[in-house]
């Protein structure tokens, strides 16, 4: 037998022999976590009946008009130009276009929504003038989702790029270290 000291590197970490257990958990967890993202966010409740419903897009049409800034005048004239309608076409056309929409009866979508139901064509136009997508989260929540601006959905693909770029820098260092 040598009588020569085998020197270990103090710095050399020793085998976790837990390492695979704790892997396998986390990867369990992963799945989890992934069929939680593809199945999405639980289904908000139901109303009980039509007329809330009429009541919160009254409502978030109102929130996206004083967002906005603009005066609902302003609105009126901004739906009526978004659908090319004017007194003349509507008189000229007989039925091709409809009559433009008055300020009372934008007053009374926003004032009695469950008497006027405002109709869902509006809402592109409204989203359109306000800028604001206020209105249609009524009905993205009502199915327990929430919207995403651009920016946030920009966010959202740079988040996953740096995972992605995580998972190559393992893999490289994995690769180095079995050669």
């Amino acid at each position: 037998m040598s009588k020569r000291k085998e020197k270990i590197d103090p710095r050399q970490m020793e085998f976790d022999w837990e390492f695979p257990d704790k892997l396998e958990k986390i990867l369990k967890e992963r799945e989890n976590l992934k069929d939680k993202v593809i199945a999405g966010p639980p289904k908000g409740k139901q109303t009980e009946n039509e007329y809330d419903l009429c009541i919160l897009l009254a409502a978030g049409i109102k929130k996206a008009v004083s967002a906005s800034g603009l005066s609902r005048e302003q609105i009126v004239d901004g739906i009526n130009e978004y659908f090319g309608r004017s007194h003349d076409d509507a008189v000229r056309d007989q039925g091709i276009c409809r009559n433009p929409l008055s300020i009372h009866m934008l007053n009374n979508y926003l004032s009695k929504p469950a008497e006027y139901p405002i109709p869902a064509y509006y809402l592109f136009a409204v989203h359109h003038i306000t800028d604001c997508l206020e209105p249609a989260k009524v009905f993205v929540e009502a199915e327990g989702a929430k919207i995403a601006t651009g920016g946030e959905i920009r966010q959202m693909a740079i988040g996953k790029l740096e995972e992605h770029l995580i998972e190559i820098k393992k893999l490289k260092k994995e690769l180095k270290c079995q050669r």
